[in-house]
């Protein structure tokens, strides 16, 4: 008899939701792919929403424990500084989320977000990408930016969770005649950066299933 199917709940913002992508190359569907291949009886539930800070995502939670998952992919943060949230609002919804998924028998894969001083500047002079970075947010500084980036390597360490510490990370610049990673923003992956990035967080998530 063929194992029970596991169910594992990406839960995010835009990253994971697929935003600008066909469903068919967002990353829940590219991370049940990988998992696949790599023998797993799976399936990955989109519990994407794009836009969303962590303390808005944490209203979710509810539906995504509905959904009786054993495993979830957590990514929340891009929109957090994209907007100003304070790190301790951030921190806060995050841990929550965690303990919230811990309690119900769910492992976590926690994907972080890294941001960096100079976001927002370089896309001040280019026309094309007029409004689809806003502007930095009056909290935006230094001490933000070195502060927001403890979040996740923190919340690791203190729940005991497997780290990625920036999702993107593992999209490095594409080899010669090979599609772009990112869309035309340079913050929201290609199909073809979806992929890449399933394949890295299948790898992350197989030791947490059954």
């Amino acid at each position: 008899m063929s194992p029970a199917r596991i169910t594992v709940a990406a839960y995010g913002d835009s990253l994971v939701e697929g935003w600008g992508l066909n469903p068919s190359d967002a990353l829940p569907t590219r991370l049940e792919a990988a998992l696949v291949r790599a023998g797993k009886n799976v399936r990955v539930l989109n519990f994407g929403v794009s836009g969303e800070t962590a303390p808005e995502g944490l209203l979710r939670l509810p539906e995504v424990l509905e959904a009786k998952p054993q495993a979830a992919l957590l990514e929340f943060g891009a929109n957090d500084c994209y907007q100003g949230v304070p790190v301790e609002e951030t921190e806060k919804a995050l841990a929550d989320m965690v303990q919230g998924l811990l309690e119900a028998g769910v492992a976590v894969l926690l994907a972080g977000w890294r941001t960096r001083e100079d976001l927002f500047s370089q896309y001040a002079d280019d026309p094309m990408l007029e409004g689809m970075i806003p502007l930095a947010p009056p909290l935006f500084n230094a001490e933000y930016v070195r502060r927001f980036n403890e979040i996740h390597p923190a919340l690791a360490k203190r729940f005991g969770l497997p780290l990625i510490p920036h999702i993107l990370d593992s999209l490095g610049e594409p080899l010669p005649g090979q599609a772009s990673h990112f869309q035309a923003d340079g913050v929201h992956p290609s199909a073809t950066g979806t992929r890449i990035l399933a394949d890295t967080l299948a790898q992350a998530m197989l030791p947490l299933l059954p």
